[in-house]
């Protein structure tokens, strides 16, 4: 600061003090005026919310800083301090538990989805009812008792009784997207995920469409935890979001009976 300092006593010297407050200005460090939100999401939004953030960094100025996981993951995160504005998860469960937690005050939903069995490419005629289908073949799915997507999942084959015949062909992963993967690679013959996921991996495609009566509504929740983090939640359910969610395949929020 002495160098600063002298600057000054040296400015107000030689210049009228209309002017010296303005010279000053220019030699003094520049505060940087940026602004960042972190955003902590599910990675089953891993394309709608780049798009989204895009969108919202140009009409802002604001940047977006996105980290993708399974919605247990994350949760967990946020819960332990992460360094997160936003909280963005494939169910309501996690989003309850974050209050539970003490960790956020309320949740938002934003968005829901189906839950469908994919398969790459040309599986060729297969058998109309989906035992036959599933029958001796390894599924992937996302894990089954903590990632949204592999308990919809379980939830779905339980209820239509086939958990028990198809659980030891099972190949878990940490998230939905991971085990799609499997799919991808050919390393399985099926997959459980989301209709949305289907417009992000355009080789996979639907076999089968889980009845919603099957398991819980897919229903996609958000808090924040900064006023940063409130804009974007704010943002999130505006008509452009919205319209971008559905483009990737999300479908709106189900009207309240």
């Amino acid at each position: 600061m002495w160098f600063s300092y002298q600057i000054l006593k040296e400015m107000k010297r030689f210049l009228r003090p209309s002017t010296w407050i303005v010279a000053l200005c220019a030699v003094l460090p520049t505060v940087s005026a940026a602004q960042e939100v972190t955003v902590f999401a599910a990675a089953s939004l891993r394309d709608a919310l780049g798009t989204i953030a895009a969108e919202y960094q140009r009409e802002t100025d604001v940047d977006v800083v996105l980290v993708f996981a399974a919605s247990s993951a994350i949760a967990r995160q946020v819960a332990q301090g992460a360094p997160a504005d936003v909280v963005l998860l494939a169910d309501e469960d996690w989003g309850k538990w974050l209050i539970d937690q003490g960790t956020v005050g309320g949740v938002d939903v934003f968005a829901s989805n189906r839950l469908v069995l994919v398969a790459r490419g040309d599986t060729g005629l297969l058998p109309p009812d989906l035992s036959q289908i599933l029958e001796g073949e390894l599924i992937a799915m996302a894990q089954v008792d903590a990632v949204p997507a592999g308990r919809y999942g379980k939830s779905a084959l339980t209820s239509l009784g086939l958990w028990d015949d198809v659980a030891q062909n099972v190949v878990q992963a940490a998230n939905v997207r991971a085990a799609l993967r499997f799919v991808q690679r050919g390393e399985v013959g099926f997959g459980i995920g989301y209709a949305s996921d289907l417009i992000a991996l355009p080789d996979l495609h639907e076999v089968y469409g889980f009845g919603a009566d099957t398991h819980p509504m897919i229903l996609y929740s958000g808090a924040h935890l900064t006023k940063q983090g409130d804009d974007f939640m704010t943002y999130l359910q505006s008509v452009t979001a919205q319209d971008v969610l559905g483009d990737w395949g999300f479908a709106p929020v189900p009207d309240a009976p």
